[in-house]
């Protein structure tokens, strides 16, 4: 072989060996790349996933959050339309008794001399709805109030008043007012009502 042949050999296996050096490196360089690049993927990737598993718990607390908060308050809604039917109840067994002379004339001459008594005057008007203002003539309501009540002036008033029965007890001048209407009696029992019957209905 002639020292040229010889010489240009040696370039072309030096140049080989650079470019398979090279090639070496780059096929490491790109495989480091690679596995950083897999790596960092997956990170990227668990990191994505766990945002999802935090959203998705996220949205399921919330969702049975609002389930139940739709349950209690269906819960409550019912409960307080079944009061609502406790005190309607009620107002009816009051206006069944209302209707009822026998039962209402005495309870009614009750509530009117009670109220007087409380007045504490020689001197009471009565105020009564339109219904007992009747009643005053039909049932005698005047002479029962005189036979239980002593030197005690009464007069009726004949404008009538709104409520479902019992009678406002007043001064002669209107100063002093006594409410013993069936419905001041009702709403003072109301609550208590409402708490005995929460308890017996609902344990509360």
């Amino acid at each position: 072989m002639s020292e040229t042949s010889k010489f240009t050999e040696d370039i072309l296996t030096n140049a080989r060996g650079k470019a398979d050096s090279i090639i070496r490196e780059a096929e490491t360089e790109t495989k480091r790349a690679s596995d950083e690049a897999k790596i960092t993927i997956s990170r990227e990737v668990e990191a994505v996933i766990r945002n999802a598993r935090a959203d998705a718990d996220a949205v399921k607390r919330r969702q049975v959050s609002e389930a139940r908060h739709r349950s209690k308050l269906r819960e409550q809604q019912e409960k307080d339309r079944i009061m609502r039917d406790v005190l309607d109840q009620t107002k009816k067994c009051i206006s069944d008794i209302v209707r009822d002379d026998a039962k209402y004339i005495p309870l009614l001459t009750s509530l009117i001399e009670t109220g007087i008594r409380e007045l504490g005057s020689k001197s009471a008007t009565i105020h009564l709805n339109e219904a007992d203002l009747e009643r005053v003539k039909t049932a005698n309501l005047d002479q029962r109030i005189s036979k239980g009540l002593d030197e005690i002036r009464v007069e009726w008033s004949k404008e009538p008043i709104a409520a479902l029965g019992g009678a406002i007890i007043s001064s002669s001048d209107g100063m002093i007012r006594i409410v013993n209407t069936l419905d001041q009696r009702l709403e003072a029992l109301e609550s208590k009502l409402l708490i005995e019957a929460g308890k017996s209905l609902f344990g509360e």
